[in-house]
């Protein structure tokens, strides 16, 4: 699939990326040395480390011990980067009997078990909740817990959250990670498990800001949660991505018994490192599946190596030579797309013959082709036209440039865009910005064409002279960057990404990568130029004018059949 290879240009905080979540040293260590060109970025006290782990844009950081630091420094990731998914890695301790040190929990669904009610004791020994903060699971002793008063974009009232579940779609992917994934039943200090450690995917986590290593109440937790696992950060993770409506999943490998094993202490400082390890493994293999499934590469689609001019063949800007009437009559006959579509059709092979006149005029063949597309700009979309060609040629750009041109000089465009590879040395290179989907959601598609450019208008600041491609066959929308080195855009860019994966629920299916192209944009100005002496200044085009006229008067008789409804 043609496409492009990121170059680093794109701002590290505005790429998509998964971001993996650890909360202290341990957790951390068994990931950091998996990243790849990694980047750190300070926040308030905080590192957000930037990268690519297993081929997929990643940012990865420690949220700080408990659930405070765990909500306040993943709302502070999402303030700065634009995440397409929350995983969490660490150690947890067991609560279910069945389980065993070493082992990897995954599971479905997380609760805040100590956001509880401490209830008053009567005088018979019992305990009575205060009317209107009574507890919705069954208490230990005086405490009750409560669901999480929350608020989101789909529930403004704030409604009361016991449990925050874990992404199907990445539980999924999980499944599949476990099923290639080998656990370590030993540390590099030669400390081994009794048993080889398993994975187990599905069931319930809690969450507390207490260090669990009590056997009554983890029994309690067991019973009445029916969870697998305890710890201290990721149902606060989980409840940041759900007002975010972000795709989250955890992965807990169990370091101690939270106080139910037979060792006179807590085993977490024998096992947290093999733990750590082994929950990084799972993760790892998740990345693995997640890139199969998706793509959030750094490296984008592949690019191949082809020149390319982009132009609309409507001749709507042609007033001063055709007449406003005229062009008048045209634009009605263009307002419905599907009428231009068709209309466009039947000029791929004039276009063609453009470029064959052009090509024999410089002894070569330029075996180009041409593409339906659409484009957008001043605010709208419609059908267009791509022509493509190697651009492995001698003087591809100079071909580009006048094939171009000629195709303005017939179809009487206001202007044509002339693009081709950077060769990594032009001072005045232009960012071209893409955004591919690689599922078969057609998140962008035909129909969703609108709406993505006006998420983009919508971070214009009224800069309407923003413009795209779109090409069906690739599933690419791509703009070039010329506001500000193409800041502008990418921003524009990353946040129509970051808004489609919120109303679609995407798990990464689009990819936004970048690359470097030459580029030069032939014009006229046919109210002030009606001879089309704008192209005529480009290289080449005098020579074979004759044979242009000759190609332009049967597009002209085209034209004018086509603006009396008589084809098309």
């Amino acid at each position: 699939m043609p496409g492009a290879r990121a170059t680093g240009a794109i701002e590290e905080r505005q790429m998509p990326r998964i971001a993996i979540a650890t909360a202290y040293a341990p957790e951390f260590a068994a990931l950091i040395p998996k990243l790849e060109a990694a980047k750190e970025h300070p926040i308030h006290g905080v590192s957000y480390w930037t990268g690519t782990m297993q081929d997929q844009n990643v940012v990865l950081f420690e949220t700080g011990v408990s659930l405070v630091n765990a909500a306040m420094n993943t709302e502070r990731l999402l303030s700065n980067f634009n995440v397409s998914s929350l995983v969490v890695s660490g150690v947890a301790g067991g609560l279910d009997p069945s389980l065993t040190i070493g082992d990897v929990t995954v599971p479905a669904r997380w609760a805040q078990y100590n956001e509880s009610v401490y209830m008053r004791e009567t005088a018979d020994g019992g305990f009575k909740p205060h009317p209107g903060v009574e507890p919705d699971m069954p208490a230990f002793g005086f405490i009750g817990t409560r669901g999480v008063r929350i608020a989101s974009a789909d529930e403004p009232a704030p409604q009361a959250e016991i449990w925050f579940e874990a992404s199907p779609d990445l539980l999924s992917l999980a499944k599949k990670a476990a099923a290639r994934t080998n656990l370590e039943r030993c540390d590099s200090a030669g400390l081994c498990l009794p048993e080889p450690p398993e994975i187990i995917v599905g069931g319930n986590g809690v969450t507390g800001s207490i260090f669990m290593d009590n056997a009554r109440f983890r029994d309690y937790l067991h019973e009445v949660f029916e969870a697998q696992v305890v710890e201290m950060e990721t149902a606060a993770i989980a409840m940041v991505a759900h007002a975010h409506d972000i795709p989250f999943i955890a992965f807990r490998s169990l370091s101690d018994l939270a106080g139910g094993g037979k060792a006179e202490s807590n085993e977490i400082t024998a096992f947290q490192h093999l733990a750590a390890v082994n929950s990084a493994a799972v993760v790892l293999a998740f990345l693995d599946a997640y890139g199969d499934e998706f793509s959030t590469s750094a490296e984008g689609p592949v690019e191949q190596a082809y020149c390319e001019i982009n132009f609309s063949a409507a001749s709507i800007y042609a007033g001063g030579a055709l007449g406003a009437e005229f062009v008048e009559q045209l634009r009605a006959r263009l307002a419905d797309d599907e009428v231009q579509y068709e209309f466009l059709g039947t000029q791929t092979q004039r276009a063609l013959q453009v470029a064959q006149l052009v090509a024999s005029e410089q002894d070569t063949d330029v075996g180009a082709e041409v593409l339906q597309v659409w484009g957008g700009y001043k605010g709208r979309t419609n059908p267009s036209l791509a022509m493509r060609f190697d651009a492995g040629g001698p003087d591809a750009r100079r071909m580009a440039e006048t094939v171009a041109a000629a195709l303005g000089y017939v179809f009487m465009q206001e202007s044509v865009i002339a693009q081709c590879p950077d060769s990594g040395s032009e001072p005045d290179a232009v960012a071209s910005i893409n955004l591919v989907e690689e599922g078969p959601r057609d998140i962008l598609s035909v129909d969703t064409l609108e709406p993505v450019f006006g998420m983009m208008l919508g971070q214009a600041d009224g800069n309407f002279d923003l413009g795209f491609t779109y090409y069906p066959q690739e599933d690419r929308f791509s703009t070039l960057g010329f506001t500000d080195g193409g800041t502008f855009e990418r921003k524009a860019m990353s946040k129509a990404v970051g808004t489609l994966q919120v109303l679609t629920g995407s798990t990464g299916q689009l990819t936004l990568s970048e690359t470097s192209k030459w580029v030069r944009f032939p014009h006229n100005d046919w109210d002030e130029q009606s001879d089309g002496a704008g192209y005529l200044e480009t290289h080449g085009i005098l020579e074979i004018k004759s044979a242009l006229d000759s190609i332009r008067h049967g597009f002209l008789i085209d034209l004018e059949t086509f603006a009396n409804g008589q084809q098309g």
